[in-house]
């Protein structure tokens, strides 16, 4: 059992050893995995998008569903010093515990919009998704800093790389169950019985985590006045507002992307349910074929070689939607073709821009304020833009001119400011000081001289 927060003053116990927290990296690969299955079969991924237009949810409506579990994440400026003060492991177990409880609870929608109708229903769906948007937040207020602490700088490449796989096949798994379950039938139903084998192993998940040391409670935390002017000082540093805008216009073009992309696919490109569904796999495949690489390059190389070419292919993403025609051949060899360079470039992006944040931006003693205007500023441009997306597509609703082999719709505008404000992103994460001795400058030159260098002989190379 667990000791109350006043019987462990920091002192108390012995910090854990980095052998202890690598002995532990297996708890969070497998926790992970099972949270992957969770979080596709309820919010994070098509299925949940899927559900919401099967509600009849119109699109602005839906980008504003979307919106609540980022937004939620401004809860960090304020909750940060009080999960350090609490425990952050303690936080970030009952609140990600909490909330498979909360989504567990759509499970009564039928019920209630049955008993109440359909306007209580939407109300209920909104509470729920309400809560749980707020546990997910505080949990992860306390799991950023935590995580600084919990995996070691010098193999924190290679976890990522790891991770991306256990996911990947956790992934995989869990989009081809929900692909047969989705295409096999109509109604909502098929989709609550997902939610409901999410929810199950959303706790097994939890529990794993329960064997990851670190996160004390630490009573000497930082008041609010103190908090406030440690952020005010972070926000002072040239270093950290470069990253924070790169952060920014890299999640905004992202996003703008791929909220509504599965409606895009199902409605635009004539592509059925369970597909759509199915084709999520190839993002998972994409990413895992990218993340074994980059995690080690990320180690050797440093952050920023590995980050910034990831961005020039993410930049390609909303150039293929935009050139895809809407009456193309063989669309979904197509479709599944853009969904893994995408899954390879989030893979390199997550991994550069995660590895460039803990090594080389955030100063350990101050990891507080600053993890809490990270989540915060995440949440902040995660929760517009889909709110953005939502009502551009609610605005031109299904208006179209086709300017030669182009459609321009709410779509077309999607993927064309994307593609500027990736290409912003790229610019200011440039600007962001490298982690390591090495810059993708010196990393390409000595490729291009290795390559200069090389000479066939007369029988081949």
């Amino acid at each position: 059992m667990t000791e109350p927060v006043h019987a462990l003053p920091a002192s108390s116990k012995a910090e854990p050893s980095e052998d202890a927290f690598i002995r532990a990296l297996p708890w969070q690969w497998a926790s992970n995995g099972l949270n992957t299955l969770f979080a596709l079969w309820t919010f994070g991924g098509s299925v949940f998008l899927l559900f919401l237009s099967e509600l009849e949810l119109p699109k602005a409506q839906i980008g504003a569903v979307l919106s609540l579990f980022p937004f939620c994440g401004l809860l960090a400026l304020g909750f940060a010093p009080w999960a350090t003060r609490l425990g952050r492991k303690r936080v970030f177990i009952t609140g990600y515990g909490i909330r498979k409880f909360v989504m567990a609870g759509l499970l009564l929608l039928p019920l209630v919009m049955a008993r109440l109708g359909h306007t209580a229903g939407l109300a209920y769906l909104l509470a729920v998704i309400l809560t749980f948007a707020v546990l997910r937040a505080l949990a992860e207020t306390a799991a950023y800093p935590w995580s600084q602490e919990a995996i070691p700088n010098r193999v924190r490449g290679m976890f990522s790389a790891v991770n991306t796989v256990v996911s990947t096949v956790a992934a995989c798994v869990a989009l081809l169950v929900a692909g047969r379950i989705v295409g096999s039938g109509s109604g909502p139903g098929r989709f609550l019985l997902l939610i409901g084998m999410g929810c199950a192993l959303g706790v097994v998940s939890v529990s794993l985590m329960l064997r990851v040391p670190g996160g004390r409670p630490d009573p000497a935390a930082v008041d609010a006045g103190a908090h406030l002017a440690a952020m005010r000082e972070a926000l002072r540093d040239r270093n950290f507002r470069f990253y924070l805008a790169g952060l920014g216009c890299v999640t905004l073009g992202t996003l703008l992307v791929v909220s509504f992309l599965p409606l895009y696919v199902q409605e635009r490109l004539g592509v059925a349910p369970g597909v759509v569904v199915t084709l999520d796999t190839a993002v998972m495949a994409g990413s895992a074929l990218a993340g074994l690489a980059c995690g080690w390059a990320a180690d050797r190389l440093g952050s920023r070689p590995v980050l910034m070419p990831a961005l020039v292919l993410n930049l390609l993403i909303p150039v293929g939607w935009l050139l895809l025609p809407r009456q193309a051949p063989h669309v979904v060899g197509w479709c599944a073709v853009l969904y893994l360079a995408y899954g390879a470039a989030a893979s390199g992006v997550g991994i550069g821009a995660g590895r460039l944040l803990f090594n080389g931006v955030i100063p350990p003693e101050q990891n507080t304020a600053y993890t809490a205007i990270y989540y915060a500023w995440m949440g902040l441009t995660g929760g517009t833009a889909p709110l953005l997306a939502g009502a551009l597509l609610s605005a031109c609703g299904r208006h179209a001119g086709a300017p030669g082999a182009l459609a321009v719709d709410g779509h077309a505008v999607l993927f064309g400011v994307s593609l500027v404000l990736l290409a912003l992103g790229w610019w200011f994460y440039g600007r962001v000081r490298p982690d390591d001795v090495h810059t993708t400058r010196t990393v390409l030159r000595r490729v291009f001289s290795r390559v200069s260098e090389w000479r066939p002989g007369p029988w081949g190379p």
